[in-house]
């Protein structure tokens, strides 16, 4: 390699490390640019499975609430009547209307 080349070489891998911001921080707090690209791959994957995590709980949380749901419907009182009073009663409402009168 010739001179010229070799000390530009030298001023493009100089350039690039002051280009990114955070190696200029990690330099400034004394970290090795290596510390910093390690804690960045380590908080990628910590999102990563934070994602997972979430997204499981959220498919749980689905599956009970359909279950729930789905329960209700099967094990509905027999109830038609719009008066509120015959909830109180627990009957279809001959209780209710008896005490209406």
């Amino acid at each position: 390699m010739t001179a010229h080349s070799d000390s530009h070489t030298h001023e493009v891998a100089h350039d690039t490390l002051h280009a990114d911001s955070r190696l200029e921080a990690a330099k400034a707090l004394k970290f090795e640019p290596s510390e910093l690209v390690d804690f960045g791959n380590a908080d990628k994957a910590a999102g990563q499975m934070m994602g997972k995590l979430l997204g499981f709980l959220f498919c749980v949380l689905l599956f009970l609430m359909t279950g729930v749901n789905l329960w209700m419907l099967t094990h509905s009182s027999g109830i038609n009547d719009t008066d509120p009073q015959a909830f109180a009663y627990g009957d279809s409402g001959s209780h209710a209307a008896a005490a209406h009168h």
